[in-house]
């Protein structure tokens, strides 16, 4: 009698690359699809959405199988997912310079930087910054020795500076003047968030400084039943309100920090609803930006990893280059955009 594999024409290999293939792209288009289709995301979708392109990753792993195995339904499966991760990731690996409008005046550079308190030095911290040479600086986590560090040694390249006491606030260093501050927090809950108004050239720019908390996981008690819960909806909400605040603004905006969201995520998609992602129009590359510098016992932990500090600009500006930059020492890296105003600007 002959045997099952031989029958149908499948080795026992395929016989466990086509469930595992099949599913899993299975998982990934639905994923993909009901991103557009459902209003409220379930935990599970937020969960994905975070994971960005490491939800591509078990195709290191599945491909060889499919191949070695010969089975066809496999490998149109691993197409399919192959063909998806070349639309929504094959622009980040292509160069982008960025639009290119007619010039109206000098570029500004606008760099974030979370400080890594936990890990980096203030000297480090400040020749960085110093190095990257940024018109507008903001920053996260900001520890009371890198502000001392950067009233001290940056003083002569920003001599406007907002640089509160308090460990973990957001600060900010400016060649322009800053006529206006505020501390709010957006939405009214969570990390409190800052906004300067700065003078530049011709006209009054807001910056906002965020560093809201990440998504968290909770674990909500049913009937019989204690599940954990991926919550974001205070990360949407927050982030929703500053672009209420930004919308309504009049001239060049920019809001810049670690906002604890990957750019698959539903409040990437609140922020891209009215704002510009500088290194998504002008960088190159995913755009990693943490972990970096982090040890487990006297193990280099591999990173970066995950895309979570953004510059955002609005209308009024474009994107000329953005780019990642490691050094300082802290465990994020910075970004560096530098941005130019669609018409001139008005004084």
């Amino acid at each position: 009698m002959p045997e099952r594999g031989a029958r149908t024409g499948r080795s026992p290999l395929g016989w466990v690359a086509v469930p595992l293939c099949v599913v899993y792209a299975a998982g990934v288009l639905a994923f993909l699809s009901l991103r557009f289709l459902v209003p409220a995301w379930p935990p599970l979708l937020l969960l994905f959405a975070d994971l960005g392109p490491f939800l591509y990753a078990p195709l290191v792993l599945l491909v060889p199988l499919a191949v070695v195995s010969r089975a066809r339904v496999a490998m149109a499966a691993l197409a399919a997912v192959g063909a998806v991760f070349l639309v929504v990731y094959l622009p980040f690996l292509l160069p982008r310079p960025g639009a290119a409008p007619a010039p109206t005046g000098r570029p500004i550079t606008a760099m974030t930087f979370n400080l890594g308190p936990d890990v980096s030095q203030p000297a480090g911290l400040a020749a960085a910054i110093d190095a990257a040479g940024a018109d507008v600086v903001a920053l996260e986590e900001l520890y009371p020795a890198a502000a001392q560090a950067f009233a001290v040694g940056l003083a002569g390249r920003y001599p406007y500076r907002l640089l509160p006491s308090e460990p973990g606030s957001n600060g900010l260093l400016s060649r322009y003047p800053i006529l206006e501050r505020e501390v709010f927090r957006p939405a009214g809950v969570g990390r409190a968030a800052l906004r300067a108004s700065l003078q530049l050239d011709g006209s009054v720019a807001q910056v906002y400084v965020l560093h809201p908390e990440p998504p968290v996981i909770a674990l909500r008690p049913r009937p019989g039943v204690v599940r954990p819960t991926l919550v974001a909806a205070h990360l949407e909400a927050q982030l929703a309100d500053v672009v209420a605040r930004a919308s309504s603004a009049p001239g060049p905006v920019l809001v810049m920090g670690d906002l604890n969201m990957s750019d698959q995520s539903r409040p990437y998609v609140v922020m891209r609803s009215a704002m510009h992602d500088a290194f998504a129009e002008a960088g190159w590359g995913l755009g990693f930006t943490f972990p970096v510098n982090r040890r487990l016992g006297g193990l280099s932990l591999p990173g970066p990893l995950v895309r979570i500090d953004y510059i955002w600009f609005n209308d009024a500006l474009y994107a000329l280059e953005a780019r990642v930059g490691c050094q300082g020492g802290s465990d994020h890296c910075y970004v560096l955009a530098r941005l130019a105003s669609r018409r001139p600007l008005a004084p």
